[in-house]
């Protein structure tokens, strides 16, 4: 058998790379203020010379030989005292106590700094606090084999009924952590395309308003009237406008047991009656105070919000999952999914700025024929895009609307209505390429547009973002936080650009073979309008408080023009006998 090799040395580090002594032996120290201690820096190798010039062993080893000569210990003189009674051992008493702490202090050695590349490159003397291995540490991997480790990822996660655990400033709990996905994935596609879910099925019609009879008309005409096709396929009908309104009626017999005297209010698209099939409900309660001094009062604080989000869960309203607090931002909400209709509601607490727009939609509307059935069309262009909720960066229904306004504004105003197409390409035109929104804002008293940088108050508006003077509020940007208004613009000019081509294919085309002009822009998956509407249908149909209704209501006819005002619960129904 071979004779084995010695074993190699240790693969450390050279001597001159050890770390630097920290502290001094004991039986060098005294506690004493007056007397200063001789401290000696090791040579390389932790060694000093006696003035003989023999070596001396390192300090340590020292230490350790001198405390093996050393006699044996006397014997202890007391065991097992009773500490109530026995003193501690005489020569404790008389002798003079150490300050333990002045001797750590006294005791630490500061490393010399020289300039040395060598040593100012250890890392055990500019930085006192690392630990060094003396060698080269691999990569730290785990052993082949070795858990990953999901329970501490269980424990890092927690309980989602107990919030993520972080605390505002007043030392509140916030609520459990909502995960929105990754921008550009969920939300909205980088380049402005359409959604998954919104593109055509095989064997799918993806314009389901179109009439082929408009191939009949001169191509201007064509595009006028699909534009309406399309408004009125997809402005609500009248049994949409009443199942809402019960869902108000509902949530107010609700909240009303919360908060006594409190009123609840809709504003947005469905008191404004400009929703799409899906449209959330914007709903506000204000509290009495509120109403009558104009002083908030209702979930002013967040543990407020989270409380009430807890009542809502309690009371069964919601679906199961669905709701959602948006405690801190500036204006505080709750989301959550109506369980009886399917329908989206954003709930906000003692905030007034919303229903002052209705009159304001309500004085456009009847200046402006042309604004409600353009907004419509650009709504939807964005919806499908995911480019129309200003809580991801998009924009807004009434930010919509004030650009709509503006166009038609500073349109030619001439006999009769406007031609539609005509109106569609130029806001295409204008937004996509035309509006400079990084340099000039829009305002509407008087109409025109402004100079950002001239206003102090749009100077934290930065960049591209878009500037919309508030109609009901001079000091108030509408538009501020849609981020995404690059994005925006460049869907409108390859919108703008799509129709002109679609209008030049159709003027070349047979009047035989027609298709659809709003096809290439906002063509694509209707289902989820579809289904929402059998949802509300089945729904108004099956519910007996309807039962009044059946007889006098259309299932296929829009509504009545709602009210423009704060809105007010289903009309009762009409007597049959």
């Amino acid at each position: 058998m071979a004779k084995r090799e010695t074993t190699p040395d240790f693969m450390g580090g050279p001597d001159s790379d050890a770390p630097a002594k920290k502290f001094m032996a004991p039986e060098d120290l005294t506690d004493s203020d007056e007397a200063e201690m001789d401290v000696s820096t090791p040579t390389t190798a932790d060694e000093q010379d006696n003035d003989d010039g023999t070596a001396q062993p390192p300090r340590k080893k020292r230490a350790i030989e001198r405390d093996s000569e050393a006699a044996a210990p006397p014997a202890p003189k007391w065991s097992n005292p009773d500490p109530y009674t026995v003193l501690p051992p005489e020569e404790e008493r008389q002798g003079k106590r150490r300050d333990f702490v002045k001797l750590i202090r006294k005791a630490r050695i500061t490393p010399a700094v020289t300039s040395t590349p060598e040593v100012s490159s250890n890392p055990a003397v500019t930085n006192d606090d690392f630990i060094s291995l003396g060698v080269d540490e691999p990569d730290n991997r785990p052993p082949e084999g070795a858990p990953s480790g999901p329970r501490a990822a269980e424990l890092e996660r927690g309980d989602s009924a107990l919030g993520n655990r972080k605390r505002n400033r007043d030392d509140e709990i916030t609520g459990p952590a909502v995960r929105r996905g990754k921008k550009g994935s969920k939300f909205f596609n980088l380049d402005g395309s359409p959604l998954d879910i919104w593109k055509p099925l095989d064997g799918q019609d993806p314009t389901p308003w179109f009439d082929r009879s408009s191939a009949a008309f001169h191509i201007g005409t064509m595009l006028h009237k699909e534009i309406l096709d399309f408004y009125h396929w997809v402005k609500p009908t009248e049994y949409e406008d009443i199942v809402r309104r019960d869902l108000i009626s509902r949530l107010q017999a609700c909240f009303g047991q919360r908060f006594y005297g409190a009123k609840l209010y809709a504003f947005g698209s469905f008191a404004s009656g400009l929703y799409l099939p899906t449209a959330d409900m914007d709903l506000v309660l204000l509290s009495r105070q509120f109403m009558s001094s104009n002083r908030k009062y209702i979930c002013q604080k967040v543990r407020e919000i989270y409380s009430f989000a807890e009542y809502i869960r309690g009371q069964g309203i919601a679906v199961p999952g669905s709701i959602e607090t948006i405690a801190h931002a500036r204006v505080p909400i709750i989301k959550f999914v109506d369980a009886l209709t399917g329908l989206k509601v954003d709930l906000s607490f003692d905030n007034s700025s919303g229903l002052a727009a209705i009159d304001t939609f309500k004085a456009w509307k009847q200046e402006y024929p042309a604004m409600p059935v353009i907004a419509s069309i650009i709504k939807h262009f964005l919806l499908i895009r995911g480019l129309n909720d200003v809580a991801t960066g998009g924009l807004g229904g009434f930010s919509i609307i004030c650009l709509v306004t503006s166009i038609l504004q500073h349109s030619p105003r001439g006999i009769g209505e406007p031609n539609l197409g005509s109106v569609l390409i130029d806001f295409f035109e204008m937004y996509g390429s035309r509006f400079d929104a990084g340099a000039v804002g829009i305002q509407f008293d008087p109409p025109g547009y402004f100079n950002k940088a001239a206003r102090g108050i749009y100077n934290a508006n930065k960049g591209t973002r878009l500037s919309i003077i508030d109609p009901n509020n001079p000091d108030n940007d509408i538009s501020g936080g849609t981020k995404e208004i690059p994005l925006i613009f460049l869907t409108f000019y390859d919108a703008y650009r799509s129709l002109k081509e679609s209008l030049y294919a159709a003027s070349c085309r047979p009047r035989h073979s027609p298709s659809s002009l709003l096809g290439t822009i906002i063509g694509g998956n209707y289902d989820a309008y579809e289904e929402q509407r059998k949802h509300l249908r089945d729904f108004f149909l099956s519910e007996r408080r309807f039962a009044g209704y059946h007889a006098t209501v259309g299932l296929g006819s829009p509504p009545p023009p709602p009210p423009l005002s704060s809105p007010s619960p289903p009309p009762p129904p009409p007597h049959t006998g």
